[in-house]
């Protein structure tokens, strides 16, 4: 069994979803890599405003005392930092703290002619657990060194919180907008597909007696455009030899009519009765054979026109007139049941009059003599031919109406009858249906489509 690939629909939401959530991966990995890139930088900025800060808000008093006269908010931050951060104001020469805020700091860095960061780590060699930054102020007392430091624990615990703030705020946004996406592109490429499904029932329409069917180009995508065409080309071709094909059969069968009528007169000529019965036998075979070919070609090329009816109740009556001769000398009847309330079909009269004498003609050969094939016209729209014969099993319901097929019981015929009836049906929008008559025998039932029927 080949493995059919996956609905196009289905691939496109996919390969979409997976490019979808691949970007924001992607733009929440650079996010992740973009803050630890930055950390330091916000660090040391911080840091360094904070020492400003505090520079700024430093005071000489006249008794010569320094005292740092911070905002009570921005000094609670000192002493809510559990001694992650914490400040100093120190004399820089030797050292001396007059003001701090928090734990204790470090030593003084050597200073340059700016801000200065430093790093260190008050428990040794390891990792660096203190960040600071120290500025100088000019006072008419003296150089001041104004300290700020940080635990980086600490600060990693504040970022650590923006993180799982905006995660919290801002991260979920990245659920509906990928559902939200996902809407939108399947609404989108279904409705882009629906021009194809169109097509397709269209084409699905499309058969040997249906080949003048063409794809319609209006409303067709761009995309599909070059397909229309192509398959419409593959039509017109496909029409041509159906046309070819039918044309000749009809014509080869026109054509050998007379041949073989002249040669039956030839043969009434011949003096010994048992050669001129067994050659008019096989004249009368091949005749019939040609005249089956022609109805063959003539049912292919079939069209109903939109205003065409026709009565069954009629058209049985005139099968069983013309054949009940025939019967009669094969020491059988024929019967007509017409449904009392009349029965209208939109349908070709001449052609249902050929299609249910192939059913007649084939139920009289195969009924045993002295019985009856009954015609039976049912409401709103069916012709059922019931014979008394063997039946037809259901294994061979369906082979016998291949061309030229023919069961192991029938000596004689073409084999073209049956398929005659078929495509007759088929022109008519109907079918032919085979079942098994009560009480032994075979039931041949021509259905046309109900929208085709009016009672009358």
């Amino acid at each position: 069994m080949i493995r059919q690939p996956p609905a196009i629909l289905w691939r496109i939401v996919v390969r979409l979803s997976l490019t979808t959530l691949i970007a924001i991966v992607l733009a929440y990995s650079w996010l992740w890599w973009k803050y630890h890139s930055v950390t330091e930088i916000m660090r040391d900025t911080y840091l360094i405003e904070q020492a400003v800060s505090i520079r700024n808000q430093v005071l000489l008093l006249p008794d010569g005392r320094i005292v740092v006269d911070l905002p009570p908010i921005q000094l609670a931050s000192y002493a809510e930092s559990e001694g992650g951060l914490r400040f100093a104001v120190r004399d820089a020469r030797t050292g001396t703290i007059f003001a701090q805020g928090g734990e204790m700091v470090g030593p003084p860095p050597e200073m340059g002619d700016g801000p200065r960061l430093y790093r260190r780590n008050p428990d040794g060699p390891g990792p660096v657990l203190m960040f600071g930054a120290a500025v100088r102020l000019t006072t008419p007392a003296g150089e001041l060194l104004i300290q700020v430091e940080e635990s980086g624990s600490d600060f990693d615990a504040m970022t650590r919180s923006l993180i799982e703030r905006f995660a919290e705020e801002g991260g979920w946004l990245g659920a509906p907008f990928l559902l939200a996406m996902l809407v939108v592109s399947l609404i989108t490429i279904r409705n882009s597909l629906l021009p194809l499904k169109r097509l397709s029932e269209q084409a699905a329409a499309i058969g040997p007696a249906t080949t003048d069917i063409r794809l319609p180009e209006a409303q067709v995508p761009r995309e599909i455009m070059p397909l229309v065409h192509a398959v419409n080309s593959a039509l017109d071709r496909i029409e041509a030899g159906f046309r070819i094909q039918r044309e000749f059969t009809a014509d080869a069968a026109h054509e050998l009519r007379t041949p073989l009528a002249v040669l039956r007169a030839h043969i009434e000529t011949l003096p010994d009765p048992a050669i001129r019965d067994a050659l008019a036998r096989d004249v009368d075979s091949m005749t019939r054979l040609v005249s089956q070919l022609l109805a063959v070609a003539r049912a292919e090329a079939l069209t109903i026109a939109m205003d065409e009816q026709a009565d069954l109740n009629a058209i049985a009556v005139d099968v069983c007139t013309f054949l009940a001769p025939m019967a009669l000398r094969q020491r059988r009847l024929v019967e007509v049941i017409e449904a009392p309330e009349g029965c209208r079909v939109a349908a070709n009269g001449e052609a249902v009059f050929n299609a249910l004498r192939n059913l007649v003609e084939n139920a009289l050969i195969h009924t045993p003599p002295d019985t009856t094939v009954t015609v039976r016209v049912k409401a709103p729209a069916t012709l059922r031919v019931e014979d008394r014969g063997p039946g037809v099993p259901p294994e061979l319901r369906e082979r016998i109406f291949q061309r030229f097929w023919r069961a192991e019981r029938r000596k004689s015929g073409s084999g073209l009858g049956l398929a005659i009836v078929r495509e007759i049906m088929q022109a008519h929008g109907g079918r032919v249906e085979v079942s098994e008559r009560s009480g032994g025998g075979a039931v041949f039932s021509l259905v046309f489509a109900d929208q085709g029927a009016q009672r009358r």
